[in-house]
């Protein structure tokens, strides 16, 4: 049984990860107002944990797992097309700190309502034990793979 459960575990995390990214996608692409990928949406959430500071390309790149450089890369075509802006520290100038402009509030608030949505529609059927459940169970799968994360990005 238990390598049945490990089969069958692992088949419901790879598709969930999957389905999760390809609805994400879908639903962007359906708004045809918006340029983005999700990995671009994804950065402006991050950005968005900051709002009033701006975040630093080498905070972003710490929360989404790339280089400094592709962080940049990704920035200045966001810029470009009218979601972040950037500016200097005034004490280190080479400190550069990002924000959201309006349109990139505007993408975030859509991001975070489809998400929204598809929380409320994953648990609608769920009593409060099964929520604490799932919700445990995730955390867990999350621990895990931050641990395993770290223990990655401390090799090299």
């Amino acid at each position: 049984m238990l390598d049945n459960f490990s089969t069958l575990l692992n088949n419901a995390i790879k598709n969930s990860f999957s389905l999760l990214s390809k609805l994400e996608q879908v639903t962007m692409k359906k708004s045809k107002r918006f340029n983005l990928s999700i990995n671009e949406i994804h950065l402006i959430e991050i950005v968005n944990k900051k709002p009033s500071t701006g975040i630093t390309i080498s905070e972003l790149a710490s929360q989404l797992f790339i280089t400094s450089s592709s962080v940049t890369v990704a920035v200045n075509k966001l810029e470009k097309k009218g979601y972040l802006s950037k500016f200097k520290n005034d004490i280190d100038g080479r400190q550069v700190y990002v924000t959201l402009t309006d349109r990139g509030r505007h993408i975030d608030r859509i991001h975070k309502r489809f998400h929204k949505n598809l929380t409320n529609n994953i648990t609608k059927n769920l009593n409060d034990n099964e929520k604490e459940i799932l919700l445990k169970s995730l955390n867990n799968i999350n621990e895990y793979l931050k641990l395993k994360v770290s223990l990655f990005d401390n090799k090299n």
